[in-house]
Order: C-alpha cells, then sequence, then structure tokens
C-alpha cells in the first residue's frame, strides 16, 4: 500500500518525468527513421519570421481570451468555449492554411491530413505509449467527467487544431528554414511557451510554484515528443491521438464505466 501511494502519489511527478523521458528517447532513437527531410525554403528568415507571427497572434488571442473574455463570457452567458472555438478555428486553422497554400504554395499533401503514414511502428508505439499515460494519470489525478460530444469537441479543439498549428504549420515551416532538429526543438519551445496563460492561471488557483515549474517542463517535453511523431510519421493524425490521450485517457475511461 505504501509502494502505491508512492508511485501514484508523491513521487508521481519524478515516475512522470522518467517515463516520458524514456518515450521520448525510444522514440527519437529506436523507433522508426527521420524521413527525407523537407526542401530548403529559398527564403528560411521568412520562413522563421512567419513561424513567430503566427505564434505571436495565436499567444496575443490566447492570454486576452483566457483574461479578459473568459471571465465576461462566463459572467454574461455562462460559458465561453465557443467563441473560443469560432476564434481558435480561424487564427490556428483557416488563416495559416490559406497562407501556406496561397503565399508558399503548399500542396494537400503538405498539410499532412491524408491517411498516409511514413512510419507505422512509430505511431503504433507511440499510441500505445499515450494511452499507457493516460491511464497512469487517470489513477494518479481526479478526471473530469464530460458527455461522449464534449470529448469529440475537444478532441478537434484541444488536440487538433493545437498539433496542426503547432506540428503542420510551424514545424514544417521551421524544418524548411532550419532543418529538422531544430525545427522540433524550437517549435516545441514555443509550444511550451503559449501554455504561459493557463500556467499563470492554475498558478494564482493554488500558488504552487514546483507545479509551475514542472507544468512548462512536461509541456517542452510534449512539445518534443509530438514534433518527432509527426516528423517520422509526415502525418498529424498519430500526434493528434496521441495529444487527445494524454490529456483525455481519464475522461474516456469514466465514460465507459
Amino acid at each position: 500500500m505504501e509502494l502505491l501511494d508512492l508511485f501514484f502519489g508523491g513521487f508521481s511527478i519524478i515516475f512522470l518525468g522518467i517515463f516520458l523521458t524514456l518515450i521520448l528517447i525510444l522514440l527519437a532513437k529506436s523507433i522508426g527513421h527521420y524521413p527525407e527531410p523537407l526542401p530548403r525554403s529559398e527564403k528560411p528568415k521568412r520562413e522563421v519570421l512567419d513561424s513567430i507571427i503566427f505564434w505571436m497572434i495565436n499567444f496575443v488571442w490566447l492570454s486576452f481570451f483566457i483574461f479578459l473574455l473568459n471571465p465576461i463570457f462566463i459572467n454574461l452567458f455562462g460559458d465561453s468555449y465557443y467563441i473560443g472555438l469560432v476564434v481558435g478555428t480561424l487564427i490556428s486553422l483557416i488563416i495559416p492554411s490559406i497562407y501556406v497554400i496561397y503565399k508558399d504554395k503548399w500542396n494537400v499533401n503538405d498539410l499532412a491530413l491524408g491517411t498516409k503514414v511514413k512510419s507505422w511502428p512509430i505511431a503504433m508505439y507511440s499510441i500505445i505509449f499515450y494511452l499507457l499515460f493516460g491511464i497512469y494519470n487517470f489513477f494518479r489525478l481526479v478526471p473530469i467527467q464530460l458527455p461522449w460530444y464534449s470529448l469529440l469537441l475537444l478532441f478537434y479543439s484541444n488536440a487538433f487544431l493545437e498539433e496542426f498549428f503547432f506540428r503542420v504549420i510551424i514545424q514544417s515551416k521551421l524544418e524548411r528554414a532550419l532543418g529538422q532538429f531544430k525545427a522540433i526543438v524550437y517549435q516545441a519551445i514555443l509550444f511550451m511557451l503559449i501554455h504561459i496563460p493557463a500556467n499563470i492561471i492554475r498558478f494564482t488557483m493554488d500558488g504552487y510554484l514546483p507545479r509551475l515549474i514542472w507544468n512548462f517542463g512536461f509541456q517542452l517535453m510534449h512539445g518534443i515528443i509530438f514534433g518527432i511523431i509527426f516528423m517520422k510519421t509526415r502525418n498529424i493524425w498519430p500526434s493528434v491521438i496521441c495529444h487527445f490521450l494524454n490529456n483525455w485517457t481519464g475522461t474516456l475511461i469514466l465514460l465507459f464505466l
């Protein structure tokens, strides 16, 4: 009993860190292979600048929404989710897609939305890893109970939109400018930094500094792992599924209990 309390209690963050590190090493070094790099951009500085501008627009909107609009809409209407969903779709999906298709001349395959997967081993192993990761969190934390249609919306808004924006748009543009390794690392840093508003809100609620620090650390590690999965598969769906399982496996389990 004491061992279980240790495993799911005080030292769970250490176990999570070790588990994520092992996943990162396995996916980076031992499973699947890296594909041919994307074609080098003739204007690498513009690709980097595009990525920064897209990120800044997203960050400013997210901060504005979390700190200002969210409380107002909750007070007026009792909910702010759908306004966030609409604007998030515009900023993370529609505008970047139109830009890269018409400005950068990307084709449908560049958007990585199809069914072709470059490396099935990394797709399958990563999904298994994150399913186990989610099950562990189910016993460690108190999961949120939601109806099935809310989970479908979260699959889109929480997993798909973030993966499309950071992996398909940001990482692909950075790879064309800086190469594969730097693209993975830099997009992961941006992925971590986009969580600043949400992490600050959590910190104002519990005031627990170590949690704030490890949240940033885990977000960085997840960003690197999702970046590796996307790069090796050249398909958005494995990383979307992993992202969803990481956040909502506990809620899925409650749905079927």
